[in-house]
């Protein structure tokens, strides 16, 4: 995937074309929710000076996170990502996996994702088309109004879901989730969760089948507040919608003998 372009936007070269603050952040901790490579430390000392005037609170997390950073020896810092994001499910950076779970309806959102990936020219990794990385390099191409729309619908309440995961277990990666919960309610409003707690969740998910838990009353559903594109077959336009089905439970018969088989 082709990074965001947020060093170049430090510099002083006048040729080049200028860059948001938006795509700068939202840059910034993508390249930080890659697997760690020689350039982390920097990159987190640039993400807390980004954030350290307008969003004192997410610099204070960034903190925290950079002097965690610092002290790892070796390839302790590997070890902490992948037993945070690569082995630990409910933190795993695929947000379609926190809105569907495995359900089938996940398919339909690495579609749209892969699609929005094209529209916007964002070179694809080696991870699927819903991993965060992908995400922010989505949002930060989008127009504000789609952006706003696309981050409440489907971001917050994948994000919001890992952060809880990710305060129960004191993982360090709590203050980057932090931060980028911050900076998205900066540019796009507060966000919310889809419920008060996951047993509530769980009780409740026929009220919404096919996702992995309802969300509270005017939530919307990720895939109609940001349908996929509608499709051509001849002359007329095809919407492409989730597909609810119910499945009626047979009639019970009594119990036949062989006797009975053997007159049939």
């Amino acid at each position: 995937m082709a990074d965001l372009p947020i060093i170049a936007a430090l510099s002083s070269d006048s040729s080049e074309a200028p860059i948001s603050e938006r795509a700068r952040s939202l840059g910034t901790i993508s390249r930080l929710l890659n697997y760690p490579d020689d350039h982390y430390l920097p990159l987190v000392e640039l993400l807390y000076l980004i954030v350290q005037t307008q969003l004192p609170e997410a610099a204070q997390g960034i903190s925290a996170f950079g002097q965690f950073v610092e002290q790892c020896v070796d390839h302790e810092l590997e070890e902490s990502y992948t037993r945070t994001f690569e082995v630990n499910p409910s933190c795993a950076l695929e947000i379609g996996w926190h809105l569907f779970g495995e359900d089938y309806m996940r398919g339909q959102f690495l579609v749209r994702m892969r699609v929005e990936l094209a529209k916007y020219e964002i070179l694809e990794s080696s991870d699927l088309p819903d991993h965060l990385t992908h995400v922010l390099a989505v949002i930060a191409a989008m127009p504000d109004e789609e952006a706003h729309q696309f981050t409440h619908a489907c971001v917050f309440p994948a994000l919001f879901k890992m952060q809880t995961s990710l305060e129960k277990n004191q993982s360090p990666y709590r203050h980057l989730i932090r931060c980028l919960l911050l900076v998205l309610e900066d540019y796009f409003g507060p966000g919310e969760p889809w419920g008060e707690n996951d047993e509530k969740m769980l009780r409740n998910t026929g009220a919404f089948p096919g996702q992995n838990g309802p969300r509270p009353p005017g939530m919307s559903d990720p895939l109609r507040s940001n349908p996929l594109p509608a499709s051509t077959y001849g002359d007329r336009e095809v919407e492409l919608v989730p597909l609810q089905v119910q499945f009626t439970a047979p009639r019970s018969r009594p119990a036949t003998s062989d006797d009975d088989l053997m007159r049939d």
